[in-house]
């Protein structure tokens, strides 16, 4: 009887963590709630620059390791350091709210910080 109840206990755990109940995601910020993952991110020119804009690769207080990758689609090493876009960025593109940035090779990365896969290089 007590084995029964051990594996139906452990078969709803494993349900909950598949469900993310009791997980604690490392994307989560009380300032603007859980990040969702991003499949696709379309931002208009004038998005992209007020981004850019916002960020200022050329002020150096943001970078990134050499070995992170500048091309949608790419996926960023585990151990970048990735940065919440300022407000003023996101007044712009909303859009942006569930990524995160790094800079690298003078380039704003805008990258999926729950797939670390780039979705986003603003030149």
């Amino acid at each position: 009887m007590i084995a029964v109840a051990l594996v139906g206990l452990a078969g709803q755990a494993s349900a909950q963590l598949a469900a993310g109940v009791g997980n604690e995601s490392p994307s989560v910020d009380p300032r603007r709630g859980v990040i969702a993952p991003t499949a696709q991110l379309e931002l208009t020119p004038e998005q992209k620059a007020a981004i850019f804009d916002a960020v200022r690769p050329a002020d150096g207080k943001v970078k990134a390791p050499g070995n992170v990758p500048v091309a949608v689609g790419a996926q960023v090493p585990p151990v970048t350091e990735l940065y919440f876009l300022p407000d003023n960025a996101l007044a712009t593109a909303p859009e942006a709210k569930g990524v995160k940035y790094t800079v690298a090779q003078n380039r704003v990365v805008l990258v999926d910080p729950t797939t670390m896969r780039v979705v986003d290089v603003i030149p």
